[in-house]
């Protein structure tokens, strides 16, 4: 009887120590899940409404109009190779043994109101220095300094030239300079965005004929 007796509590305590372990390993799972589920939306609401449903996707309106395109101030962009403006002495063209001056361009701004639902007004700032050349000889400055309005990979809409005057105070090398022009105004075509345009600067070699020394 007690060989019986100590069988049965042994098959007892066995399955008490299975009973138990199973407990843990589903505490454990159900943490597990709980932390999955927490790292997404989609698996708290999988949670929520049982797990093999998907939340329902909102509707489309296929006939519906895009949303409006936020209007932006045209970007300002120096055309490549027309940052630099060299003025040499007669004769020397090419030889920089016998620069007059050099203009450069250092920074730009603008700024922009959206007048109604079509037009915008720029205000458009450029900001530059001169410096003197080996063959300086106290000559006046001119720099021919043009911004152009365009529409991307089509004609120009507006163009400006501004002849830039620095002066250049005896015993000085370098001066700086800024040009404003608040007076810039264009109305949108219909159809056509305000996003599509770009406001290009940079001085032309063609636009001012500046005395040579």
């Amino acid at each position: 009887m007690r060989l019986l007796r100590d069988a049965t509590d042994r098959r007892r305590a066995i399955k008490l120590a299975f009973v138990l372990a199973l407990a843990g390993a589903a505490a454990g799972c159900d943490t597990q899940a709980g932390r999955d589920a927490s790292d997404s939306t989609i698996g708290a609401f999988r949670m929520l409404v049982g797990a093999g449903e998907e939340p329902d996707e909102l509707p489309v309106d296929a006939g519906a109009p895009p949303p409006p395109t936020e209007a932006k101030c045209p970007p300002v962009v120096i055309r490549e190779g027309t940052e630099t403006f060299r003025v040499y002495a007669r004769g020397h063209e090419g030889d920089p043994d016998y620069v007059v001056y050099q203009g450069g361009i250092t920074k730009t701004a603008r700024e922009c109101e959206f007048v109604g639902t079509n037009a915008i007004r720029i205000k458009l700032g450029i900001a530059g220095k001169v410096v003197t050349g080996p063959a300086w000889n106290d000559t006046s400055v001119q720099l021919p300094l043009r911004a152009a309005f365009v529409r991307t990979g089509g004609e120009g809409v507006w163009s400006q030239l501004y002849p830039v005057q620095p002066n250049i105070l005896p015993g000085e090398t370098v001066q700086q300079f800024t040009q404003v022009d608040d007076s810039l105004y264009f109305e949108v075509p219909e159809g056509d965005h305000i996003n599509n345009y770009v406001i290009y600067i940079g001085f032309d070699e063609m636009g001012g004929k500046p005395k040579r020394g």
